[in-house]
Parts: C-alpha cells; structure tokens; sequence
C-alpha cells in the first residue's frame, strides 16, 4: 500500500468521524436483531509460507491432549512450573496441535508426514479436509516423505486400508520401516501401541512397489535431504528444506512440547523407543538449531509450528516466526 499523506489521513478521519456520527443519530430507528450463533470452530489450519523458491504449507490435523503422567526424565513440579511459565491451563496435561507440511518445490509437490485419520480420536484426523481445502487432490501428490511410523505421522496415507495417494513415491528410513513392520517387536510392545505396528504394515502393504527405504541422510529430493534424528522411534528422521540462501529443518518429533522441552530439554515422554538416545539427540537438536539460527518446524509445536531456537542461560526457548503477510 502506498504511504498515506497527512492530509489524507485527515480527511479520512473526519469522514469516518461524520459516519459515527450519522449511525449515532439513527440508531434509534434500527430494530434489534437476535445475536449470531456461535460458530465453536476454527476454519481449516493452514498456514503458507514462502522458503527461497519453494512455498512450504503447514497443514493442521487437530490436536492431542498430552497428559502429565507421561513425562519421564523430569519431576511433576517442574512440569507444572513449565506448563504455568507457558500461560497453559493447570488440567494435568498439555495440548498439542499435529501438523503435516506440504512442499512446493516448482517441480514437485512434496508432503511431509500426513497425519492421523481416526487412529487417535476425534479431536484429530482433519488432514484430508485440511489438504482439500488448501486446494490439492491426493493424486496431485509427487513424494512422500516420513518422518517416522508412528500413527499420527502415517494415519491419514491409508483410508479402508487403501493408498489414498495413488501417484505418490514415499520415502523413510528403513531401521524405522523395519521396526514398525516386524511380528516380533508388535509383540514385545505395550498394549497402547501394539495398533501403531498395524498401521504400519497397512502402509507397507498398501504402497507396496512404491517405498524408498533410505539410511543416512541422502538428498531425497531436489533441495531436500533427510537428516537422522534417532530416538523417538528407531529411524527417526527430519528434513532439511534449503532453497536460496534459505533453510527449514523439519524435525517430527524429536523435540514436540514447547511448554516443556525447551526449558527441560532431558524430559521425554513414554512414546519415545530409546529415551536415552532421544534424550542425547534432543539436546544436540537444540544446541544446532540455536547455533546455526536456522528456521524450524516440527509437528507438535504450536501451529502453525515454524519458528527458531534461543538459547535461554543452560537451556533454550522458543521463538515462534513473525506472520508472513506476504509469500
């Protein structure tokens, strides 16, 4: 918009000061009207945001409710003080969004992670109306990219237990496909998670002939690399976006609570596989993303989830990235 000048700023006030003014002298002619009903939710999550050449859309699936039980790694007070430090509700948990990134690269259309379908409830599971209303089809979906197998990250790739993106070439670390895949570990798992291992041999039967398994991390597509953040799950990856001078580190779920896992970055939770290791990955995490001032998303921070590490004396903080007005 061009810079008004004073006259017109001037001008404008007294016109929008004569408008008060006439509305103030027939008010009392106009009847009443009953109140709007309340809508009671939010229109579809999605976010864009432009990233060098590319357009990177965070895409909302809903939410979970994290309860304070299970924390480990961290004592219940301090998971209270953090919570109270965040200006969150003292419920006896936390709630966190889930979010799914769609990629524009120029070239391609790249999702990373698709969400939960109805493997955790209905506060989420909108994935499929949230990708509609960003105005793609599934068939308009190039590659896939997995984070890890857990259900909240692979849910909405199945519907009846059928691929639902038809033309899609997915990727994911084969130590986690293999994990999430064996007879033997669903059998050793606890009760909660034994239906996880069933959603991912669903994936794996339904995209049959159409999976990547990677090790390392390799460049997967043009711009974007995998990079190995074990310990949540056994293969767990992030994704380092770069276009231009520019980078987003896209972290799934090596760091997910905000409230508590920047001050208390030692604290996990009981989904984590190998605690220890994510514990140590978590920290190292923290210390790159701080040093190198790179952008960062991961689906459990707060929506629309983009934002950067500080360091905050022997800890960190999050700070989330100013609203883009323009991509």
């Amino acid at each position: 918009m061009r810079d008004l000048s004073r006259r017109e700023a001037l001008v404008g006030g007294l016109v929008a000061t004569a408008g008060a003014a006439a509305v103030t002298v027939t008010s009392g002619t106009i009847p009443a009207t009953a109140a709007a009903p309340k809508v009671g939710a939010q229109v579809p999550g999605i976010y864009r945001r432009k990233l060098g050449d590319m357009e990177v859309t965070a895409l909302l699936d809903g939410y979970l409710d994290v309860d304070n039980s299970f924390w480990h790694g961290i004592e219940q007070e301090d998971v209270t003080a953090a919570i109270n430090d965040a200006f969150l509700p003292q419920n006896g948990k936390i709630r966190v969004g889930v979010t799914s990134y769609l990629i524009n690269t120029g070239k391609q259309l790249v999702l990373v992670d698709s969400g939960s379908a109805d493997l955790f409830g209905p506060t989420a599971g909108r994935f499929p109306e949230t990708l509609a209303a960003a105005g793609v089809a599934p068939e308009d979906i190039d590659v896939i990219l997995i984070t890890h197998m857990h259900p909240d990250h692979i849910g909405s790739l199945l519907s009846s237990g059928k691929a639902v993106f038809p033309n899609a070439e997915m990727h994911i670390c084969g130590v986690d496909f293999d994990y999430w895949t064996a007879d033997a570990n669903k059998a050793g798992a606890p009760d909660f998670a034994k239906p996880w291992f069933d959603a991912a041999i669903g994936v794996r039967d339904a995209y049959d002939g159409r999976i990547n398994l990677f090790t390392g991390s390799p460049e997967l597509v043009t711009g974007i690399s995998a990079e190995p953040l074990v310990g949540h799950t056994p293969g767990h990856t992030g994704y380092r976006v770069s276009s231009g001078s520019e980078q987003l580190l896209i972290w799934g779920d090596a760091c997910g609570v905000a409230a508590v896992q920047f001050s208390h970055p030692d604290a996990g939770l009981v989904f984590d596989v190998d605690s220890e290791t994510g514990r140590r990955t978590r920290n190292r995490l923290l210390d790159m993303a701080a040093n190198e001032r790179v952008l960062v998303a991961s689906a459990h921070l707060p929506f629309p989830t983009f934002g950067h590490v500080a360091r905050r004396g022997n800890a960190y903080a999050w700070v989330p990235d100013e609203y883009q007005y323009e991509i």
